[in-house]
């Protein structure tokens, strides 16, 4: 199985998703590995992006904002940073 690590792109990290399959609906919560997380703090990312090109929207927040409220968790195979889908905006593509 593929992991979805996303790419950086100037200042943003983003990641191409399926929204209803990306989220974790029980907790609300959008995840981002543990790897990726730090590395974008390292390379000081601005933003973070979910996109999803099939429902034509995307989903964005500060990185600062991520932070403050992204927990650490190991729900499947590998440690991510979880974070609530209500810190991002919604916004057309």
């Amino acid at each position: 199985m593929k992991i979805n690590y996303g790419s950086i792109e100037g200042n943003t990290y983003r990641k191409y998703v399926n929204w209803n399959k990306a989220v974790l609906w029980m907790d609300r919560e959008i995840s981002i590995h543990q790897t990726i997380g730090e590395n974008i703090i390292r390379l000081g990312i601005k933003d973070v992006e979910f996109i999803d090109n099939t429902k034509k929207k995307k989903w964005s927040a500060s990185l600062d904002k991520v932070k403050e409220s992204w927990k650490l968790k190991k729900v499947g195979q590998e440690p991510q940073f979880y974070v609530p889908i209500e810190i991002f905006k919604e916004e057309p593509l």
